[in-house]
């Protein structure tokens, strides 16, 4: 195995496996709770954490590919806090903090792919030269498992009808709390 790594780069590390954990648990966990929520919070400090690292570490003595994906990294959980924290817009409120952090995961684990292959004798050997069709694969197996994810997360939080089925047709529909009418009273029958 080839570990030679700097400080910063055992920094990077650390906060990668935090970030990757953080993320996991927030993915199989119910959405919406005040767990989901702490945990959520932990997860951008983590990524946002991996990305100012990942700045910060130049093998090439460049900055080049990988430094761009931590950009677009650190955007990603940017936009998915101010989605979920300030509801805005209303068009992607319930669906942007899913997609958004769903794709720093993507590109989180897309890197620890590549790190694998890059550090591991037996995967570099398995692999042949870098870019390689084993890792071509890998990543496409990566990306597919991404998008159903998305698919999944993005059709069951909204119920899987929200602004494209039959039940619900308008965007103000996918943001009331279930049990509650157009202006979020009750629609339980009044006791009499």
């Amino acid at each position: 195995m080839g570990l030679e790594l700097s400080f910063l780069g055992r920094v990077h590390s650390l906060c990668c496996i935090a970030a990757l954990a953080l993320g996991g648990v927030n993915l199989a966990r119910p959405k919406g709770t005040e767990v989901h929520r702490r945990v959520g919070q932990a997860y951008l400090l983590a990524i946002l954490a991996v990305g100012i690292t990942g700045l910060g570490i130049y093998s090439q003595n460049r900055f080049f590919f990988p430094h761009w994906l931590a950009v677009i990294t650190m955007v990603l959980a940017a936009l998915a806090y101010l989605f979920a924290h300030f509801g805005w817009p209303a068009q992607v409120w319930l669906r942007g903090p899913f997609t958004c952090t769903v794709l720093t995961y993507y590109l989180l684990v897309g890197g620890g792919v590549n790190e694998a292959f890059l550090r591991i004798n037996a995967l570099r050997q398995l692999s042949g030269a870098f870019p390689s069709p084993l890792i071509g694969m890998t990543h496409l197996l990566l990306l597919t498992l991404t998008g159903l994810a998305l698919a999944w997360l993005n059709i069951s939080a909204t119920g899987g009808v929200c602004k494209w089925g039959r039940r619900n047709r308008r965007a103000a529909d996918c943001r009331r709390p279930a049990g509650t009418g157009a202006r979020g009273a009750s629609i339980k029958a009044p006791i009499a």
